[in-house]
């Protein structure tokens, strides 16, 4: 058989392979699943690119079988803002995206859609991810072709900023915080898991005389049992305390049908005297290691 004709056996071959695909080839296979995320944040507008960086995703065949995962970076989401994969079968399928996941979290039990859940990775942990998730239930009713959707995502977490701030003969690194207990889980289906922990946030060296941090909690609402505690380094004590829901409803604050909750916190200290209180100057948002 001359090259030519073997060349030309090849191209015929790869066109009836892909006969009615109309998207991208790869070696010879269609994407015949093409899945757009999208974020709306607390606006109208898609602003997906300005929250997410990073998307893990599962699919889920009729049973709740995982039937294909894979890891989205930032680079392949700059290419295009969701996933082009080719399923094999027709059927009904759940997808299941967590934005962001990885930094702090773990995902387990991946394999069934009922146990599949995103937990954090440590039993003491100082910061959940900040954490977006995505799900939806499609239908491929051919594997022929290119069948599109639009998968909304969602935030599932809530942000904390917590600033301590010394008078000029103190030092704000005297002090650390604790706060909780908060869940320590989210399912497939959005739920918030246990057990709960108490959450210890990491503070970073500002200019002057104040730390500040940020943390990133499971869901809650207004109504949180949990308490935020201020303690000193030198021995331990607890120096202040405040129930969350309390300075929540002070403060005016919204979580409830709201996507990028945010909670800000000033922990002043001058000399033996310390307030939690609002910041009066608007805070510097802090998103470390997204």
């Amino acid at each position: 058989m001359s090259k030519v004709l073997s060349k030309l056996l090849v191209a015929v071959f790869l066109l009836q392979l892909c006969t009615a695909c109309i998207t991208e080839v790869d070696v010879g296979a269609c994407n015949n699943t093409v899945i757009r995320f999208e974020y709306l944040a607390d606006g109208e507008e898609d602003v997906f690119p300005d929250y997410i960086t990073s998307v893990t995703y599962c699919i889920y065949d009729g049973e709740g079988d995982l039937v294909t995962q894979a890891t989205l970076d930032k680079k392949r989401l700059d290419e295009f803002q969701g996933l082009k994969i080719r399923l094999w079968d027709t059927g009904t399928y759940r997808l299941v995206a967590w934005g962001n996941f990885g930094t702090d979290c773990v995902l387990e039990d991946r394999n069934k859609l009922t146990t599949g859940k995103v937990t954090v990775s440590s039993e003491m942990p100082v910061s959940f991810d900040k954490l977006y998730l995505g799900t939806l239930d499609f239908e491929l009713e051919s594997t022929d072709g290119r069948h599109e959707w639009v998968a909304p995502m969602h935030s599932v977490h809530v942000t904390l900023n917590a600033y301590i701030k010394s008078s000029i003969d103190g030092d704000a690194s005297d002090y650390y915080i604790r706060i909780g207990e908060f869940a320590t889980g989210v399912a497939n289906d959005g739920s918030i898991l246990g057990p709960d922990a108490v959450y210890s946030p990491e503070f970073i060296k500002e200019e002057g005389n104040m730390i500040e941090s940020t943390t990133y909690l499971p869901r809650f609402d207004e109504h949180t049992a949990a308490v935020l505690e201020v303690f000193s380094s030198h021995d331990g004590v607890r120096v202040a305390t405040v129930d969350l829901a309390d300075y929540i409803a002070d403060n005016a604050i919204k979580i409830s049908g709201v996507e990028e909750a945010v909670i800000d916190i000033l922990i002043s200290v001058s000399g033996t005297n310390i307030s939690i209180k609002f910041p009066g100057w608007k805070p510097k948002p802090i998103y470390p290691g997204v």
